[in-house]
């Protein structure tokens, strides 16, 4: 098996919300940890995926209330993207909790198209609003 790469934050998908920030650094790291267990030969991801789903609940609800606290017009449809990734993750975990061996390369890859592509369109997106929006926030900010 070729090497996994790891997903990179760049300072390029700050969303200019410090906590929101950290938390997307976070979520690249459990993505990572994932690909080192992967990487290892581990069989058993269900720590690393516990945690995934334990914070990506956490974030979530996070960005929500920035995105409620600002007034975000797209609020809607970014909440319904992180359902669907929410019932995906779900999804990877109950087929691995079934014995699915081949589940942890193929949700490395939809980890990382969706990480990279949720952060760098829809989190852009938000990220302008709040800019201009930032006097609303209660959230601390960079």
């Amino acid at each position: 098996m070729d090497k996994i790469s790891y997903i990179k934050w760049e300072p390029k998908y700050s969303v200019g919300v410090e906590i929101l920030d950290e938390q997307h650094r976070k979520l690249f790291d459990i993505v990572n940890d994932l690909i080192d267990e992967i990487e290892m030969g581990s069989k058993n991801l269900l720590p690393v995926i516990g945690d995934l789903v334990a914070y990506i609940s956490v974030h979530f609800k996070q960005e929500s209330i920035v995105m409620m606290e600002s007034n975000y017009p797209g609020f809607m449809k970014h909440s319904r993207e992180h359902r669907d990734f929410t019932e995906k993750v779900q999804a990877f975990l109950q087929k691995y909790e079934q014995g699915d061996a081949e589940l942890g390369l193929k949700m490395i890859v939809f980890l990382k198209e969706w990480i990279f592509n949720h952060t760098t369109r829809l989190d852009i997106e938000y990220a302008h609003h709040l800019k201009d929006n930032a006097d609303k926030l209660k959230t601390p900010q960079e």
